[in-house]
């Protein structure tokens, strides 16, 4: 077992700093040449990794190779500004952390993040900001850390933080929207940044960028509720072909983190997916928010093992990007778990597949009032009542912080990057986008060779419209001239087709839906009714855990169609759906819908968000006939969890501002099932 605060624990610390400070003194090189030679007459050949970067830096390559290769070696301990933010220090000087203070080493992952499209907390002019948040990412590189930056941007088009949800940012910031040129702006800052974060020998230091995290759930503008997956998919690939291939950053892996849980789904983590020539580390974000439960824990790795498989079927690396007690961990007294760290690291390494997980990353100790790691005791403060099993978290085996690493393993491995074979894909219209207008562009990207012809058809038209390059843009551009007469909400098929030298050819087959979905009468959220398919239900609602929807046509309550919605607690304890809403209701008094429950006496919550405030009620889940339910708007509450807005009612002025109707199924102390179906119809107000 390790001991942090053993003579042989500070010795091994004492060696990675010399390792770290031979390294930036120039006493040897980190790179492909600077591994060990091979014993015998020949070297082998350099291990291929498949990047979303084929050009990155022979350190960015190393990096990669090392997590992808620890399957089962342990797992990289991480926390978020741990030198930045802190209960035992006030002033960020790249050295002092709660974590070194507690445990007598420093992690293994240093997370940081351009929140609010700024960098850092540092004080002082933008460019005086900057120069800080670069010195501290150097610093921990310095350190002997890996380095990974998430980012919290604003909303490009209102102004807002990154919870400001208004204004439809993603589809106005893609290629072709109003605001693309703000987002390039933004793009522009990140590469200054991954430019100018450089060793003390002048080589870029590898990152671990994570933009656009948690999608899954709809608290950021990029959120489900606000982006189809295949929004959110092109989104994520023009930020990472700007990037690689306009500003020529090339010390980036790119982490893909949806929140979770997902029940072990594949096909659901993967639906928003941007593809294997865009992402290098499959990730995912889960709060615990029962208080250290086995539930909880047997979701996590049940998850963590889905991501090991999927990472080692693409040859990708899987992390859990992020991890800890749900709102931060609490005063002395007042935490149930006491073992909290480390019954969940040895949950994750007794399963086969979930200890292949490469790291996991704990968030910010912002001072006493949030914080995600224990502290030792500090002026008045006593030692929290967690930090002995932090301590016993570090010292086991199977977890690894910065003293851990062996630098020379982690950043100088002779890793060559294998080229990525030709591809393409439609940047617009995106895959079962809604399109409304006469004409509308066609953007097609083609990468890894020069196409002698570009073209789509439409529909059941053989007819090809050739497309042209672009050179300002880089696509394969063209228009589209739809006709009035076919806006008839019907689904059709766009097929592009890219003719490359050799007659090779590379096709693309994607659906659209031409026209407005039939407009739905003031104060209706759905009547289920105009939607195409299954396909065309789930694009308008977006999915919070793991759970199916469907149409029904038996039962229903007025009309053809109805919702089914299908759920299952076996690895989570809530699931639900939700969409956005716009409208003034200041008018009406009540909500009624038609509700078939299942029995099963689980806690159905319907949440409107309304004023920035998300308000909520709780039909019964009694009983298994259908019947129409009216709620006044005098009985919705604030959601438990706002304590701030606990003593508010809904107003009138909040039902004129309305952004979010969201439905939930909570698992229940009275729930009499793991699983079960529901059906909804008929949502309005009135």
């Amino acid at each position: 077992m390790k001991n942090p605060f053993s003579a042989a624990g500070w010795r091994r610390r004492l060696t990675a700093v010399t390792a770290v400070c031979a390294l930036t003194a120039g006493l040897f090189t980190v790179g492909a040449a600077a591994a060990p030679a091979a014993s015998g007459r020949h070297r082998p050949s350099p291990r291929a990794v498949r990047l979303a970067d084929p050009q990155a830096t022979a350190e960015t390559r190393s990096l990669f190779s090392y997590l992808r290769d620890r399957q089962g070696e342990g797992i990289l301990f991480g926390h978020q500004q741990t030198t930045e933010f802190g209960v035992t220090f006030d002033t960020a000087d790249g050295v002092k952390s709660d974590v070194l203070s507690g445990v007598g080493d420093y992690p293994a992952v240093f997370g940081w993040d351009m929140s609010d499209q700024g960098f850092g907390s540092s004080p002082g002019t933008p460019d005086e900001k900057f120069a800080g948040f670069v010195e501290l990412i150097k610093d921990a590189h310095r350190t002997g850390a890996v380095n990974t930056i998430s980012a919290h941007m604003n909303n490009f088009v209102t102004g807002g933080n990154y919870g400001d949800t208004s204004g439809d940012v993603v589809q106005r910031i893609l290629p072709g929207g109003d605001h693309n040129a703000d987002f390039t702006t933004y793009l522009d800052r990140v590469a200054r940044l991954a430019h100018a974060i450089t060793d003390d020998n002048g080589h870029p230091i590898p990152v671990i960028f994570r933009p656009f995290h948690e999608n899954s759930g709809s608290w950021f503008w990029w959120g489900a509720a606000h982006a189809s997956p295949s929004q959110y998919i092109e989104l994520w690939r023009y930020t990472v072909e700007y990037l690689r291939d306009t500003r020529h950053v090339h010390n980036f892996l790119y982490a893909y983190s949806p929140g979770g849980g997902y029940g072990g789904t594949d096909e659901v983590y993967l639906r928003t997916y941007p593809g294997d020539n865009y992402v290098d580390v499959l990730g995912y974000d889960n709060y615990d928010g029962t208080d250290g439960s086995q539930q909880w824990r047997n979701a996590v790795v049940t998850d963590l093992g889905m991501l090991a498989r999927i990472a080692g079927e693409h040859g990708k690396v899987s992390a859990f990007t992020e991890f800890g007690e749900s709102g931060g961990l609490k005063p002395n007294g007042h935490n149930g778990n006491l073992t909290w760290y480390t019954r969940l690291l040895h949950a994750i390494t007794a399963d086969p597949d979930a200890s292949r997980t490469s790291y996991m990353m704990t968030w910010t100790n912002f001072g006493t009032d949030q914080f995600f790691v224990p502290y030792p005791a500090h002026g008045s403060l006593p030692e929290h009542e967690l930090l002995p099993d932090l301590r016993a978290f570090e010292a086991d085996p199977d977890s690894v912080f910065s003293s851990d690493l062996d630098l020379r393993d982690v950043f100088g491995r002779p890793v060559r990057a294998e080229r990525h074979s030709p591809f393409m894909h439609v940047v617009s219209p995106t895959d079962r986008q809604r399109i409304t207008t006469a004409t509308t562009t066609v953007r097609v990207r083609v990468s890894g060779a020069r196409p002698q012809r570009v073209s789509f058809t439409a529909g059941d038209d053989p007819t090809p419209h050739r497309l042209r390059l672009d050179r300002a843009t880089g696509y394969y551009t063209g228009t589209w001239d739809i006709g009035q007469a076919n806006l008839d909400n019907t689904m059709t098929t766009l097929r592009v087709r890219a003719t490359l030298p050799g007659h090779r050819v590379l096709a693309v087959d994607y659906r659209v839906v031409l026209g407005e979905k039939p407009p739905l009468p003031p104060g209706v959220v759905d009547d289920f009714e105009g939607y195409v398919d299954d396909a065309d239900l789930r694009s308008a609602y977006s999915p919070y855990g793991t759970n199916s929807i469907s149409l029904s046509h038996d039962p229903v309550g007025t009309g053809t169609n109805a919702l089914r919605f299908d759920y299952d607690f076996g690895f989570q304890n809530y699931t639900g759906i939700g969409r956005r809403l716009t409208g003034d209701w200041s008018a009406f008094r009540t909500l009624s819908l038609w509700l078939k429950p299942d029995g099963s006496h689980q806690k159905l919550v319907l949440q409107l968000v309304a004023g920035g405030v998300a308000y909520e009620a709780y039909p019964s889940m009694a009983g298994t006939e259908g019947r129409t339910v009216e709620i006044p708007f005098s009985d919705f509450r604030p959601a438990p969890w706002d304590t701030a807005n606990a003593d508010r009612r809904i107003t009138p002025a909040d039902l004129a501002h309305l952004s979010q109707f969201n439905i939930f199924i909570n698992q229940a102390d009275s729930g009499t099932t793991t699983r079960g179906t529901f059906s909804l119809d008929d949502l309005r107000a009135g």
